[in-house]
């Protein structure tokens, strides 16, 4: 409404404002008796009035002055926008939920068809050694046969599990045996063995109250627990009724002279170890100890240390399993001495057969190009219309950098290191697994285990060494296999800004090709180059 309007009102309104305000009244009004026609005052009184009531009227139904009506429209006007909006959204939300609803049953599809590929030559790919040659164990075709209790089939079914998987035919009924069999089994990602051990866990629990802790898993991350509990023990304990699970990571705190109230813990190498000293995990009751990401967990570069002090507080025959998709052979001899007279199911025709024929392996040398490495890497998302991808990084510092840059040059970034705080962390993990960040920078914090079935892009922004500098080859296979999941397309890059880097690089591949096969392809440091060979 304009100043002029406001400060100048028409006359006439003026004097009817002031005449139902109770203003100074005029000689006319205020003294009719003295007035040569009486009626003539009364007559305006009443029209005063009628104009008064006219004008209310016209307020309710909306008929304004010029200047509130305009003002009216633009409410409406905005209104209508808002509520345009608001359609839009829920709109596009629609659309999504149907997206990732039409992903969910994808996935669902490719992991039947993955797993039953396995199957089909499982006993070339996996090798038994059993500990007790006499033992009459041999694996299950259908979960019927384990003899699982109804609440536990009930679930596999409705995860959508049919059949066992290959790691799960020759894992389950050792793992279910009575008496309990120790077992050390490896498997590519997203096999089935997660499914395998909690299986196992909850298998061996008597709901009681009050809870005594049974069962204990060790993750080398916390998003690595986050995502059992979530994706593999809720829903298989959707009908055990009174279950409790409770998670042992970084910023969990209990009141002193707490006892942990849970039958179910899974949790980080260090909490775990602080929670046993402080006794707060009442370790005489527990019935299975689970090993996820064994290999990492036992070497002498990982968690050894701390898991050796886990493995003594355990009670005489308590249940061991050691799962990875990994297992260097100085692991497994390690881990042969940890867990007594195990049962071993290994991979039979080595490392190789672990990396997916679906992701597509490129290395590119970016010495010589203008801004090295860290513009390379800008200008591919500049080009390139890339679904959800993970760069890895070396160090956190490199991370921020690398998060710095490709946020001020207007990507939506999320970051995930050790230096993160942990709430940050976990938001950070559940925005990626609901698709509203595409872009994940972080450390090897996620090289191992995590799951996201949508990546289709991997960058090694730093190819992967050990403390000591050397090549790791594990490290390299698990951060490539967070892409091409279930048979779905995938590309890992490798970004070279050293010769150390290429000598690193060409040691990977010749540890994994088989036959002296070129497995990692070079491409040119031209992104519109790089753009027509990625397969996204």
């Amino acid at each position: 409404m304009s100043e002029s309007n406001e400060e100048s009102p028409p006359p006439q309104e003026e004097t009817e404002e002031k005449s139902d305000e109770g203003a100074e009244p005029s000689a006319e009004t205020s003294e009719p008796e003295e007035s040569d026609d009486p009626s003539s005052s009364q007559v305006r009184m009443k029209a005063h009035t009628v104009l008064a009531k006219v004008k209310k009227a016209e307020e309710r139904r909306g008929i304004l002055p010029d200047d509130d009506s305009k003002d009216a429209a633009n409410y409406a006007s905005k209104a209508d926008d808002q509520a345009a909006v608001a359609a839009k959204r829920k709109k596009e939300k629609e659309i999504a939920d149907k997206k990732k609803e039409s992903s969910e049953e994808l996935t669902k599809r490719l992991q039947k068809l993955a797993l039953e590929r396995q199957k089909e030559n499982r006993h070339e790919r996996l090798r038994v050694i059993q500990s007790d040659e006499n033992s009459h164990l041999h694996s299950a075709k259908t979960f019927q046969e384990l003899k699982l209790p109804d609440h536990l089939l009930k679930a596999v079914f409705e995860m959508g599990f049919e059949r066992p998987s290959a790691i799960q035919e020759e894992a389950l009924p050792r793992i279910l045996a009575n008496p309990p069999r120790n077992v050390i089994g490896q498997a590519q990602s997203g096999s089935g063995k997660t499914a395998a051990f909690v299986l196992g866990m909850l298998y061996r629990i008597q709901v009681d109250a009050p809870a005594t802790c049974q069962a204990l898993c060790v993750t080398p991350t916390r998003e690595l627990a986050v995502q059992i509990f979530q994706n593999a023990v809720t829903p298989m304990a959707a009908h055990m009724m009174g279950l409790k699970v409770r998670l042992a990571l970084s910023g969990e705190v209990l009141d002193r002279g707490a006892k942990l109230d849970a039958h179910m813990v899974i949790g980080t190498p260090g909490k775990v170890v602080d929670w046993l000293k402080r006794k707060i995990i009442d370790h005489k009751r527990i019935k299975v100890f689970v090993l996820d990401e064994a290999d990492n967990m036992v070497s002498e570069s990982g968690h050894r240390a701390n898991s050796l002090l886990i493995k003594k507080q355990m009670p005489k025959g308590c249940q061991s399993l050691l799962f990875s998709a990994t297992f260097p052979p100085e692991v497994i001899a390690f881990a042969e001495k940890m867990v007594y007279n195990p049962d071993k199911i290994l991979i039979e025709s080595g490392p190789e057969f672990l990396v997916l024929d679906v992701i597509k392996q490129l290395w590119i040398d970016c010495q010589s190009y203008d801004g090295g490495k860290l513009q390379f890497l800008e200008d591919i998302y500049s080009l390139l219309v890339i679904g959800q991808s993970i760069i890895f990084v070396g160090t956190k510092r490199d991370a921020d950098s690398v998060h710095r840059t490709l946020t001020d040059s207007g990507y939506t970034c999320s970051l995930l290191h050790s230096s993160v705080d942990n709430e940050e962390r976990d938001r950070t993990m559940e925005a990626f697994r609901r698709n509203e960040s595409n872009v994940l920078i972080t450390t090897n914090v996620l090289a191992r285990g995590v799951d996201v079935d949508n990546v289709c892009l991997v960058v090694n922004y730093d190819v992967p060494v050990d403390k000591d500098g050397n090549p790791d080859f594990e490290t390299y296979l698990h951060r490539i296999g967070r892409t091409g999941r279930f048979g779905r397309k995938g590309t890992a890059i490798n970004l070279i800004g050293d010769q150390r880097s290429i000598e690193v690089l060409a040691a990977i591949e010749a540890h994994f090709s088989s036959d002296g096969e070129e497995m990692i392809s070079n491409a040119p440091a031209d992104p519109e180059a790089l753009a027509d060979m990625i397969q996204i």
